[in-house]
């Protein structure tokens, strides 16, 4: 029978993520050995600013910090607390530049790596 998971902070498998335009840490604690659906976990940029083409919806919940999503000739301040939500196909800049910026993500299709033909960042 299905029964809830906890994933404590100070535990999170936080791994290196090539993205476009530098690196970040990532922790995708919602995988394939959990969902069958969706993926989720929290991200943690600083610095760095990245284009990206979303393959899945998302959404973004911004935990600690800022940054600016650039989307659709718009520009969006994103600040601890704020809900981002992100569009299957949506082109994008994540922009942290010259800060840091903690983030929970949760998008869908979890596979959606490998149903485009490639490996996750």
């Amino acid at each position: 029978m299905p029964e809830a998971k906890h994933f404590p902070f100070d535990k999170l498998p936080f791994i290196p993520c090539k993205a476009p335009g530098g690196e970040t840490r990532i922790a995708r604690v919602i995988n394939k050995e959990i969902s069958h659906n969706m993926g989720g976990g929290l991200e943690v940029g600083e610095n760095i600013c990245i284009h990206w083409t979303t393959l899945y919806d998302e959404i973004l919940f911004i935990h600690e910090g800022s940054m600016i999503v650039r989307s659709g000739g718009k520009e969006h301040e994103c600040r601890a607390g704020d809900i981002v939500w992100l569009p299957e196909g949506c082109t994008l800049d994540y922009d942290i530049t010259g800060r840091r910026c903690a983030y929970f993500y949760a998008l869908y299709p979890f596979d959606w790596a490998a149903r485009n033909g490639m490996a996750e960042p």
